[in-house]
């Protein structure tokens, strides 16, 4: 073996070790970070991410983007009513602890005034995706100079048209020559949330069964029965509290309170961090992570359609040498499903035990505001010659980087031509492999 090969060798082996550091650490990071604990309400990290420089001789040109709405109120009522409805119950019947007792004063007078904002965007919402437009714009500036146009859409969720006109605020604050053209209907479901009942033209086959035997009880029974000892803190008897739910179901709801807490204005919040602690929480998290991929799991096939989009909106852009950017707002359950059908980050593997999944599918990666971009880079000079009709721009090699928050990442084990950027030739087929697998 020559000097070269062992150098490629070694660097292989230095790479895979350190994803083995990274999955076995999953745990540690959870219990570590209230924040991730929160799973699907983590809230988005706003602090500066380093990023690679530009290849040499290119310049971004185009950005393609699936983003999460922002931080909001709970999305279901039973983040708010359950909790109070269980503890009227246990204080009728005298099941309170005092813990329990000081929770029911929190939450009653907390539920009458958050149950009317269900599913709203927050503040904090807005915030974001001001942020993470105003960072595309700055870290990719020449995509938005010169001619350039942005085609932005939403699903039809109130929450998501509202995160998509912050963003475009935001981008046209910044950029105030981009063109920028914001819509929503039902053809747009179909890249932005094609997994909804309500699609008329939803593709539902092939199947994506579950591949694990347990349900999401059965693995909280055996991954935490110190579920008990948070029921304990609550309700004098903790079988009686739960009033005929299920121990998950429960938890569940549990989770959502807690967690969504940090989203709701800070002169709404109740305190329930004392509901869990540390290592309870990040039990919790674990439970509810295995939950959220039974559900998304089933969504591959309809989400494909949201990769479908992007390669071919990212052909019509690059045909034309039009630059700027293509922006979806949807939801969680889009962004981590898009996520296991391209195999970001090896979230693609489905491990043969069920403990294991966490180490690759985690809910933490979707926080509100949650994004994914591909962006592309041409020659410098390249975009403009092809928009003036210059027969000597002629059709380079494009190259695309992937964000996941901000944050570079990697699709699978494809291998990337330089740093952190894929040939568009090699990723656009890879990609169509991909999307094959649940579309075809």
């Amino acid at each position: 073996m020559n000097t070269k090969n062992i150098f490629v060798s070694l660097l292989v082996l230095g790479f895979s070790l350190s994803l083995f550091a990274q999955r076995t650490s999953v745990r540690d990071e959870i219990r570590a970070d209230w924040n991730l604990c929160s799973g699907l309400d983590a809230v988005y990290d706003m602090s500066p991410k380093s990023m690679s420089s530009a290849p040499k001789g290119y310049e971004p040109v185009y950005v393609s983007h699936y983003g999460r709405h922002g931080s909001r109120f709970a999305y279901t009522t039973r983040a708010y009513a359950t909790p109070v409805r269980m503890l009227a119950a246990a204080d009728s019947s005298d099941n309170l602890t005092d813990y329990g007792k000081q929770l029911y004063a929190e939450l009653k007078p907390f539920a009458d005034t958050v149950l009317a904002h269900t599913g709203d965007l927050t503040p904090l919402g807005w915030q974001q995706h001001q942020y993470i437009a105003k960072t595309m714009a700055e870290s990719f500036p020449a995509a938005f100079k010169g001619k350039s146009r942005v085609d932005a859409c939403a699903s039809p969720k109130i929450r998501s048209i509202i995160s998509m006109g912050s963003f475009c605020t935001s981008l046209a604050r910044t950029c105030p020559n981009v063109s920028i053209y914001q819509h929503q209907g039902v053809a747009e479901m179909q890249c932005t949330a094609p997994n909804r009942k309500d699609n008329p033209i939803k593709y539902s086959g092939p199947a994506t069964p579950f591949p694990y035997a347990e349900s999401p009880d059965a693995f909280l029974h055996r991954r935490f029965p110190g579920y008990k000892d948070v029921l304990g803190k609550i309700f004098k008897d903790p079988e009686k509290g739960l009033g005929g739910r299920t121990a998950f179901s429960v938890m569940f709801v549990f989770q959502l309170l807690v967690g969504g807490m940090n989203s709701v204005p800070e002169n709404y919040r109740a305190k329930v961090e004392g509901i869990f602690d540390k290592e309870q929480y990040a039990q919790v998290w674990e439970c509810c992570n295995y939950d959220s991929f039974r559900e998304y799991n089933a969504y591959k096939t309809p989400c494909s359609n949201i990769w479908r989009d992007m390669v071919l909106r990212a052909d019509k852009r690059l045909a034309s040498g039009e630059k700027g950017a293509d922006l979806r707002f949807g939801h969680d359950h889009c962004l981590m499903t898009l996520l296991m059908i391209a195999d970001v980050e090896d979230f693609g593997t489905i491990p043969e035990n069920p403990d294991d999944l966490c180490l690759y599918f985690q809910t933490f990666r979707s926080p509100m505001g949650g994004n994914l971009q591909m962006v592309f880079y041409a020659p410098k000079g390249w975009a403009d010659k092809k928009a003036k009709g210059c027969a000597k721009a002629g059709e380079p090699e494009f190259l695309v980087k992937l964000l996941l928050n901000g944050e570079e990442v990697r699709f699978g084990k494809l291998e990337t031509e330089q740093g952190p950027y894929y040939k568009w030739s090699v990723l656009r087929d890879y990609l169509q492999k991909r999307i094959a697998l649940f579309l075809d």
